[in-house]
Order: structure tokens, then sequence, then C-alpha cells
């Protein structure tokens, strides 16, 4: 379910970057040139944004998870597997935001 929810913020960036895109200037025109844009920088953006959110959704799902077996609820251990996941995705988020501060630097 999360991997379909993430396909679907991908799907719409990447509409949202299509257009957005900046429009092209005649050679002869008076405006000035248009800053070329960097492709790489905003995709890991967008991906680090989506895996920091999808992160804390998943451990919120797994604090609620738990929290049924601590009020009672009789917690069998179903939800032990979102917190890999979310560890793993912090990760993802971590090391796309580096990668971007990296591409911003130079």
């Amino acid at each position: 379910m999360i991997f379909k929810i993430l396909m679907l913020l991908l799907v719409v960036a990447g509409l949202v970057y299509w257009i957005k895109q900046p429009r092209r200037i005649q050679p002869a025109s008076p405006y000035q040139p248009v800053r070329p844009r960097r492709p790489v920088f905003i995709a890991l953006c967008i991906a680090a944004a989506i895996s920091v959110v999808a992160s804390l959704l998943t451990a919120l799902l797994w604090m609620g998870g738990v929290a049924g077996g601590v009020t009672g609820g009789g917690y069998h251990g179903e939800a032990d597997f979102l917190l890999p996941v979310s560890g793993s995705l912090l990760a993802l988020g971590t090391a796309c935001a580096v990668g971007a501060f990296l591409k911003r630097r130079g």
C-alpha cells in the first residue's frame, strides 16, 4: 500500500515538474534568458521530501499498532515490519537530502 502511495506521489511530482517547465525564449526576444533548470537537484529534493513524509507515516502506523497492545488490545506483533520500513525510508530521505545539498553546492 505504501509503495502505491509513493508511486502516485512520484507521478504527481513528475507531472508538476513537466507542467512547470520554463518557456524557451526566442533569440531576438528582449527578455533575459531563462536560467537552466537542474532536474537532478529538483528530483533529489522531491525524493527526500516524499521519503521523509512516508517514513513519518509508517512510524505513526507502527506506533498506533503497538499502542493497541499497551492499552489492552492484545498486540501480537502484526506491525513489526513497519519499523524497519520506516528506518529505511528515513535513511533514503537523508541520502537524497545530502545528495541535493551536494548538487546545490556545485
